[in-house]
């Protein structure tokens, strides 16, 4: 009976994973393909000049406490040198990585189920942070990434997960998803990057509770949804953005339960090709120069039961924007005069007689909120004219 019951012990024990403990420093590239290798970093350094640093290339390999420092010098944003590249790489674990000096920190391809966990990596501003391609299911959670043109770059990797973030100062985006479905974004803090966050040419995804601030652009959003289908942006804060969320040809998208302040414009619902529909519901708006511009004759939008700072607090429906806004996301020259004295004591006169106000977007249920101070900063005006003509542009 007791052989018996050390069998499974001495069978564990053969069929452990193997191990590579690193130490000190060692210079690349190195690349693994055992399947199910555990690489214990323990401080370890791996330096790079040339091609990948660091290439994981089997099954189930995971690799912690690693330094890698250097890459190749190849910043194609496709095709970067990157300090880790996982390939076939299925249900890889990397876990508090440092990453410098290399054009891209992860990249990886057909590698499903992969997780990126507690990285922080700081790059040379042409390539993205973690490249993600043809990948469900990877998961990049806990990391913090400065510097990168994208800091997260997503293409066909449905049921991705983005989660507990810090992605500030980068080039472009925060992050990135592009052809993929059933993404979740969720509690991470994108802030101050160059252009802001996007969500394109998708389907079910879903950006949750999120905090998307100070992206101050001409041309800066904090999210764009762009050929989204039934796409939900839900519970996120949108403060200090030139523009707040913009939807462009996204049809049957869920805006709900957001925080829009002290933004140029709080929400844009905007056409380059195909419609608009959304249902925005449940949202505060407060201290915005504008809640809400349209320049889609054609939007479908179901506004209703949102609190505004601009709200009468009577039982009659509020309506978001105003007939100089509208006018606005026409003739975006005019966004010069948005803070002048005449068009504050038009818009003032127009609240105060809603029945005279276009109501196609009118919200029946609004609530009144606290009203703060409207932001009058030169870069917002400045900001909100940039952003008008560039979207004009696009079209």
């Amino acid at each position: 009976m007791r052989g018996f019951g050390l069998f499974p012990l001495l069978m564990g024990l053969a069929l452990a994973a193997p191990v590579l403990r690193l130490r000190g420093e060692m210079d690349g590239p190195l690349v693994l393909t055992t399947p199910g290798l555990v690489v214990e970093g323990e401080g370890a350094v791996l330096r790079g000049a040339k091609g990948h640093t660091l290439s994981l290339l089997a099954p189930g390999i995971r690799v912690r406490g690693l330094r890698v420092v250097g890459a190749g010098p190849e910043d194609d944003f496709f095709e970067p040198d990157a300090a880790v590249y996982l390939q076939g790489c299925e249900g890889c674990l990397l876990e508090d990585l440092e990453v410098e000096g290399a054009p891209t920190a992860v990249r990886m391809e057909d590698s499903p189920r992969a997780v990126v966990r507690g990285l922080r990596a700081k790059g040379l501003g042409e390539s993205p942070g973690v490249l993600v391609y043809g990948s469900p299911g990877v998961r990049v959670e806990g990391s913090r990434l400065l510097g990168y043109m994208d800091a997260i770059y997503v293409e066909y990797s449905p049921d991705m997960v983005i989660r507990g973030n810090l992605l500030e100062g980068n080039g472009r985006y925060g992050f990135h998803v592009m052809f993929s479905w059933g993404v979740q974004v969720e509690g991470n803090l994108s802030r101050a990057n160059g252009v802001g966050n996007a969500v394109m040419h998708g389907a079910a995804n879903r950006v949750r509770g999120n905090r998307l601030e100070a992206h101050r652009s001409p041309v800066a959003y904090g999210l764009l949804f762009q050929d989204e289908r039934e796409s939900v942006a839900e519970a996120n804060r949108f403060q200090g953005n030139t523009l707040g969320l913009v939807l462009m040809d996204a049809a049957g998208v869920g805006v709900r339960g957001n925080l829009f302040r002290e933004n140029g414009t709080a929400l844009r619902i905007t056409r380059e090709r195909g419609g608009n529909s959304a249902r925005v519901e449940g949202n505060a708006f407060q201290g915005n120069l504008y809640d809400l511009l349209v320049d889609d004759p054609e939007a479908e939008a179901k506004v209703a039961g949102n609190r505004y700072d601009r709200a009468s607090g009577l039982p009659v429906p509020h309506l978001p924007t105003g007939s100089f806004a509208l006018l606005l996301a026409r003739q975006p020259e005019l966004s010069l005069l948005a803070l002048s004295p005449g068009v504050l004591l038009w818009e003032a006169a127009e609240a105060q007689v809603p029945g005279l106000r276009l109501v196609a977007l009118a919200d029946p249920k609004a609530e009144p909120l606290a009203r703060e101070t409207r932001p009058h900063g030169g870069w917002l005006v400045l900001g909100l004219l940039g952003g008008a003509l560039w979207w004009r542009w696009r079209a």
